[in-house]
């Protein structure tokens, strides 16, 4: 889910998380509260801060991106598969990653969306397949 703009995951989805390579990313435990701000929501919960960066995306083969006038770039947010291209080069490394200046969304590999599917957590990331486009 997302919370004040941050990505907080279940005490489950994290346990998942730390099996892979995260590179920079970390997990760090935070308390969820109700909107009464005093009631505190059951379970654990941590703030997934997201410092892995790899450079992949790759614009002229996404043509839904919208670019804004400071360069950043977002993609609207009824995707489907393909609709985001990345280079090979996003195959290496780390499991988890965003792509500046593409906001709002993050990678994660393929053994890492298959693991949280096999955990039954799919649903809940909305999964879509990147293009890979070989030679960039």
């Amino acid at each position: 889910m997302l919370a004040a703009g941050a990505v907080v995951v279940s005490a489950a989805c994290a346990d998942v998380l730390r099996q892979f390579d995260l590179g920079h990313s970390s997990l760090y435990p935070i308390k969820l509260f109700q909107h009464d701000r005093t009631t505190p929501v059951e379970g654990e919960y941590f703030c997934l801060n997201i410092g892995e960066r790899k450079d992949v995306f790759l614009r002229e083969y996404s043509p839904l991106v919208r670019v804004f006038g400071t360069g950043r770039m977002k993609m609207p947010p009824n995707l489907h598969d393909d609709d985001v291209a990345v280079s090979s080069a996003g195959l290496e490394g780390p499991d988890l990653w965003v792509s500046p200046p593409l906001i709002r969304i993050f990678f994660l590999s393929d053994r890492l969306t298959q693991a949280l599917r096999a955990a039954k957590m799919g649903r809940v990331f909305g999964f879509r397949a990147c293009r890979i486009v070989e030679g960039h």
